[in-house]
């Protein structure tokens, strides 16, 4: 009697658990990338690889940097910044209608975070 009153949220919930069990248990291969079975070589980087959406500004500020040490700077100062920006503005008033260096660092920060990615 109460398998007749299962709401159909609940089934949709079963169907999905069961497909992926069967999925992860009996075919953990199936959704996998095929360049996972390529033999990995230490001395040979493949050059598809690139981080994910929200490290690539990142990633490129690295790779544009040919000094190692530089671009370790680089990378740190570029997340200092990102902690330092909210603590820039002391003034009562929020607007940016009354501070055009903060629309201008605004517009290249963005700017740079679209070129870069």
């Amino acid at each position: 009697m109460f398998i007749l009153h299962v709401d159909r949220l609940m089934v949709c919930f079963i169907i999905l658990f069961i497909s992926l069990f069967f999925f992860v248990f009996f075919y953990p291969d199936t959704l996998s990338h095929p360049d996972n079975y390529i033999p990995a070589d230490s001395l040979v980087t493949p050059t598809h690889i690139v981080p994910e959406f929200y490290l690539l500004a990142f990633y490129s500020l690295l790779r544009s940097i040919p000094n190692k040490t530089l671009g370790v700077i680089a990378l740190f100062s570029a997340i200092l910044v990102l902690l330092i920006i909210p603590n820039l503005h002391f003034g009562i008033i929020i607007t940016s209608l009354f501070r055009p260096l903060y629309k201008y660092g605004l517009f290249i920060f963005i700017l740079d975070f679209i070129l870069l990615s």
